[in-house]
C-alpha cells in the first residue's frame, strides 16, 4: 500500500479532488485520450493501481455503460476510498470539463467560423488521436501475448473494421471466447486436491 491509500479520509479524498479534477480540466479527446495521462499518474506516479488492474479496469469500464475515464475514476476513487471516494473522484473529473463545455457551447456558435479557432480545434484533434495511439501501444505491449489473444484481437479489429459489426456484439462473442477457451485452460491445468 502507498502513503496515500494509508493516509487519513480527508487526505485520500484530496488526493482524488487535485488528481482528478486537474484530467477533468485539462484533458481533450474523450476517453481513451485520457488513458495514458491517468496510466503515467495513477500507476507510474502514484502507485494506487498497478498496470495489470489498468487493464483489467479498462476492460469492465468497456463493458459497462458510461464514459471509460468516468468509470476509471469512480473505481479507483472507490478502491482508495469506498463509495465517498468513488463519487468523490467522479465528480472531480465531470465537473471540471463540464464547466467548461457549458462556458464553450455559448460562445462556440458566435466563434466557430473564425479561422483561429478552427485551427486550435484541428490542433487538439491531432494530439488527441495521438494520445489514443499512445495508450493503444503501452496496453498492447504490457499485455501477456498468446496466439489465442493474438487472433481473438485480429478478429475482432477485422469484424469491426472491415465487416462494420456491431461492437457491442464483438464484445460480448470476445467475452464468451475468453470464459470458454482461458476459463476452460485453467481448469484442466489447476491440481485438484485429494478425493475423499
Amino acid at each position: 500500500m502507498t502513503a496515500t491509500q494509508q493516509a487519513p479520509l480527508f487526505n485520500r479524498l484530496w488526493a482524488l479532488i487535485a488528481v482528478f479534477g486537474k484530467f477533468g480540466a485539462i484533458t481533450f479527446g474523450g476517453g481513451y485520450a485520457i488513458l495514458a495521462l491517468l496510466e503515467g499518474e495513477l500507476v507510474d506516479r502514484r502507485k494506487w493501481i498497478t498496470h495489470e488492474e489498468l487493464l483489467d479496469i479498462v476492460t469492465i469500464a468497456e463493458s459497462t455503460p458510461g464514459p471509460i475515464a468516468v468509470n476509471m475514476a469512480t473505481f479507483v476513487g472507490y478502491r482508495l476510498a469506498g463509495v465517498v471516494g468513488g463519487l468523490v473522484a467522479t465528480l472531480s473529473l465531470v465537473l471540471p470539463a463540464w464547466a467548461i463545455i457549458f462556458s464553450l457551447s455559448s460562445c462556440y456558435l458566435l466563434f466557430r467560423d473564425n479561422p483561429w479557432i478552427a485551427s486550435t480545434l484541428a490542433g487538439i484533434r491531432i494530439a488527441a488521436v495521438v494520445l489514443v495511439f499512445r495508450a493503444f501501444l503501452k496496453m498492447g505491449l504490457k499485455l501477456q501475448w498468446s496466439w489465442a489473444n493474438a487472433l481473438l484481437a485480429v478478429s475482432a479489429f477485422s469484424a469491426v473494421f472491415f465487416f462494420s459489426i456491431s461492437a457491442i456484439l464483438v464484445l460480448i462473442i470476445a467475452l464468451l471466447f475468453g470464459v470458454v477457451w482461458f476459463g476452460c485452460r485453467q481448469r484442466k491445468t489447476t491440481p485438484r486436491g485429494p478425493q475423499s
